[in-house]
């Protein structure tokens, strides 16, 4: 497709014909949805949590697609892996997804930095079942308290130094050294039954690898607590995994009573803190963060170690751990 015509079917027509247009680009069929993407007059700006942080049409949704679709560089790295374009999206098209393809490790040293900084010594131990906690564990101080807590309920799981991080943010980032991650994460976990983590990113990139991982919470046992708590659902635990239900049914079985925020289930609020976003662009991240925030009236409970720093709020494993 002409670069010069798409232009000027951008710029030239009028909102009504943009959204007649939105309705025929879904007809497309199996076409490049980068393509796709730039066509629509941006149906999901206001779901983006950049565009809202930033102000500014050169992040939003559609328009970073067509900047890609141009050769365009630094707006690729202003998204999250929020995937709320996609949950609003008719095409079900993940802008991140697509804009991943086309980073080329550009920033890949402030990763560097940023898990020397976090990175630790930890003891191994053996035990069918693997529990990799992922950096961002470590960064939200939650590492202790899940080994404290896996041996109070009696898991037999195994701590493996080998690997620190599955590779993520360099995999956000196009830089070519996560594969070396990939292969060394499935490496390791092909000598456990399973494995189990905090964070619902490296879940999630461990299950694309093949590799059987759950969520913590699979392992947890409810116990009695009661009270009244808000549940911010994680990004990547609501829409890439699948998971809404599950951890408010564990949360009813402990006895709260859930006050749901505006924005919850898979039409929840990104957090800002996801992906590699928060480590380049600090202070958008933290309107994100911030705003999220003030949409909740009670203590705030959530299951992914980002999440958990950004809304100063409390992990499924810690409010579980304080009566244990």
């Amino acid at each position: 497709m002409n670069p010069k015509f798409l232009m000027r079917i951008l710029e030239k027509t009028d909102l009504k014909t943009k959204l007649r247009l939105a309705k025929v680009i879904t007809k497309l069929g199996s076409g490049d949805d980068i393509v796709k993407c730039m066509l629509c007059p941006n149906m999901c700006l206001y779901a983006c949590p950049v565009f809202d942080a930033e102000k500014r049409l050169t992040v939003s949704p559609s328009v970073k697609s067509r900047i890609a679709y141009f050769g365009g560089n630094e707006a690729i790295y202003h998204c999250l892996p929020c995937d709320a374009c996609k949950e609003n999206c008719k095409m079900e098209i993940s802008v991140n997804d697509n804009l991943r393809n086309l980073r080329s490790g550009k920033y890949a040293e402030k990763i560097d930095s940023w898990l020397s900084k976090i990175s630790k010594k930890i003891d191994e131990r053996e035990g069918r079942i693997l529990y990799f906690p992922g950096c961002r564990t470590f960064e939200a101080k939650l590492f202790e308290p899940t080994l404290e807590y896996l041996e109070k309920i009696g898991i037999d799981f195994a701590v493996n130094s080998d690997i620190i991080c599955c590779g993520m943010p360099y995999f956000e980032l196009g830089d070519k050294r996560y594969s070396e991650h990939f292969s060394k994460l499935k490496k390791v976990a092909s000598q456990y039954e399973m494995v189990i983590s905090n964070c619902p990113h490296c879940v999630y990139t461990m299950k694309g690898l093949g590799i059987k991982a759950e969520h913590m919470f699979s392992v947890m046992k409810p116990l009695k607590i009661g009270g009244s708590i808000s549940y911010h659902d994680p990004c990547i635990m609501a829409r890439k995994l699948g998971l809404v239900e599950e951890p408010r049914e564990f949360l009813k079985a402990c006895g709260f009573e859930l006050i749901e925020p505006a924005f919850s289930g898979r039409q929840t609020a990104c957090c800002g803190y996801g992906g590699v976003y928060r480590l380049l662009y600090p202070e958008n991240a933290e309107k994100i963060a911030e705003r999220r925030r003030k949409q909740f009236e009670s203590e705030i409970i959530t299951a992914c170690p980002a999440c958990k720093k950004a809304l100063n709020a409390k992990d499924l494993v810690e409010i579980v751990l304080e009566v244990l």
